[in-house]
């Protein structure tokens, strides 16, 4: 695109020193032609006169077709010009628009950049690739991106997961990872409407997996204060990720799809300061970034499945919590040492567990918990 915008702007330059070099030359042709004496044989003027004519005519076309060179390349510049600043625009509404989708719609998902690939005239990509925190670990996950332009509508599509549902769990299409997932606890699972996962309990099971840290998705039998949450977690887990829930938990549709809303805990600064790590912590300030972006995601897409209209439906559950001292959860994503789930789901706030990504200890790096 530049290499195009430099051309533009050499014919201009090519231009204006040719017309510097043709009045030099003219100049001087004048000065000399002063100088030499005026005689001319009746003989020379036929040969002259045609001579004079090619002149003539070649300039003619040489100045036409600078002339359309010249208004092409200003025209080019122009419209380089307002493509820029149109491109310009769309992109930081698709930068501003990834921001909102990892902080109030990305499951314990954080990203590690943001970068433009396949950059051209008209259309353009933000990408990112991310990573799940694994109780300090950094666990690869699957990228996104984020496509933008100026010709027609600008497609700032959300990447809304669609997972593959293999032997009641589901899993990333592109990555093949397994997916945490949250359930309602009013859904008629055996209705036949439903097409998703079966609730499970998976705490226990994966307690049996030694020197490993893992990701589960804790779905309550209600939902909760933020307060009420701090006291039922175990110590020895980490509150990575709150969920805000359904406005219509009785939804067989919205309980089979694989999107969730909520925001990441917030982060502190290690002993070393080289780095900052999760606390499980909220603060108003934090619930206050997760509505305004959550606003952003539900203003820039509809989400539909089947007539369900599920942006409608969180913009709803977020109108009735504006506030984290009004806000009620409906799950968390927990973190910690595979060993720290035993016993989880034995408590009665326990609807359902369901275990995400999980990776191997390392001597070299200790656990959060």
């Amino acid at each position: 695109m530049r290499t195009i915008m430099i051309f533009f702007y050499l014919i201009l330059l090519i231009t204006l020193a040719i017309g510097v070099v043709r009045f030099i030359l003219y100049t001087i042709k004048k000065i000399r032609h002063k100088k030499l004496p005026q005689s001319h044989p009746i003989s020379n003027l036929g040969k002259d006169f045609t001579s004079f004519a090619n002149k003539t005519k070649w300039k003619r076309w040489g100045i036409t077709a600078w002339i359309a060179l010249v208004i092409i390349s200003m025209v080019g510049a122009l419209v380089w010009n307002i493509n820029s600043y149109y491109m310009e625009k769309a992109y930081f509404n698709a930068s501003n628009e990834s921001s909102a989708y990892f902080i109030a719609s990305a499951p314990n998902i954080i990203a590690n950049n943001q970068i433009i690939d396949d950059y051209g005239i008209f259309s353009s990509n933000i990408h990112s690739d991310t990573y799940k925190d694994v109780d300090g670990y950094h666990v690869p996950w699957r990228s996104y991106n984020f496509g933008f332009g100026t010709l027609g509508t600008t497609n700032l599509g959300i990447p809304f997961s669609s997972p593959v549902n293999s032997e009641n769990g589901y899993y990333t299409q592109d990555t093949g990872q397994k997916i945490a997932t949250f359930f309602s606890t009013k859904v008629d699972y055996h209705s036949k409407d439903y097409t998703g996962i079966l609730p499970t309990h998976d705490a226990d099971k994966i307690s049996k997996l030694s020197n490993h840290v893992a990701e589960v998705a804790v779905t309550f039998n209600q939902s909760y204060s933020y307060n009420d949450i701090q006291k039922m977690i175990p110590k020895n887990l980490l509150i990575n990720w709150y969920w805000i829930g359904y406005n219509n938990p009785t939804s067989a549709i919205v309980a089979a799809q694989g999107n969730w809303y909520g925001l990441m805990s917030n982060s502190s600064p290690t002993k070393t300061n080289s780095n900052s790590q999760l606390n499980g912590k909220l603060d108003d300030k934090s619930y206050a970034s997760f509505i305004k972006n959550l606003q952003v995601i539900t203003q820039s897409q509809q989400l539909i499945i089947n007539n369900f209209n599920l942006t409608k439906d969180v913009l709803k559950q977020s109108q009735k919590y504006p506030s984290l001292k009004t806000a009620k959860f409906s799950g968390v994503i927990l973190t910690g040492r595979t060993k720290n789930f035993e016993n989880l789901d034995k408590n009665s706030w326990v609807y359902a567990t369901n275990v995400g990504v999980t990776t191997e200890i390392r001597p070299d790096i200790p656990p959060i918990k």
